[in-house]
């Protein structure tokens, strides 16, 4: 009898513990605050586990959680949401029901002289290394499988993962360029309050990115200072 009650208890504790512990697919769609755009390759974060997954060109998106979780959702120029996952209502015991989750635009009311920084956390630098070295992987398997190397190359998911590289990689070079010249930078270096950093970004079209991220000091604010006396020579 005392054997029997201990074997029923065992089994109870393993179910609780197994509910407890249940993990839902969770699927749905992002589109923009009072929009029916999509938003695509927006990151889907379960931020008590650190996975993600990104939304697809049409905004979908699918991740694993339980109920203990909590799923945030963000995208560059939009408020960040989170939505703990106990409150979403269960399909069964193994789905939630779809999600449709809007974002709303991040309306920045910024003085003149305020620099903007793009602020990627760890997670999603990690994360965009990851899918900006995946199609040079791919190809370096193309003798070992000429199949997944011809899919990847033609096939609308490799085309896609080459875009999304391709974005990735350019916001990271965005962001190592804005922390060494900027609208802040331009002004104490020229001391001129008035100037348009946009206009005189383009200006600088002989001062590349490429240029920018592998110089410093003297070596980069140099020509920068030359193009400044050029703007101020032709009366900008």
């Amino acid at each position: 009898m005392l054997r029997k009650t201990k074997f029923l208890l065992f089994l109870f504790f393993i179910a609780v513990i197994g509910f407890a512990q249940r993990s839902y697919v969770i699927q749905g769609i992002l589109l923009e605050e009072d929009s029916i755009n999509p938003i695509p390759f927006a990151y889907v974060i379960n931020t008590k586990t650190g996975n993600g997954a990104l939304s697809n060109y049409d905004g979908k998106f699918t991740i694993v959680a339980n109920d203990k979780d909590s799923i945030t959702f963000s995208y560059l120029g939009y408020l960040k949401r989170s939505i703990a996952v106990k409150n979403i209502r269960n399909l069964n015991d193994s789905t939630k029901t779809f999600l449709t989750v809007y974002l709303l635009k991040n309306i920045f009311l910024l003085k003149s002289y305020d620099v903007y920084d793009f602020k990627i956390k760890p997670y999603e630098r990690e994360y965009m290394n990851r899918v900006i070295n995946r199609p040079r992987v791919s190809g370096v398997n193309s003798f070992e499988s000429p199949i997944t190397a011809i899919y990847d190359a033609f096939s609308h998911k490799g085309k896609a993962n080459r875009k999304l590289a391709a974005l990735y990689e350019q916001m990271l070079i965005d962001e190592l360029v804005e922390k060494k010249f900027n609208a802040e930078i331009l002004r104490r270096l020229t001391g001129d309050e008035t100037v348009d950093f946009e206009k005189f970004r383009r200006f600088c079209y002989n001062i590349s990115d490429q240029f920018i991220i592998m110089n410093d000091g003297y070596d980069l604010y140099a020509p920068i200072m030359e193009r400044y006396r050029k703007w101020k020579k032709e009366g900008r």
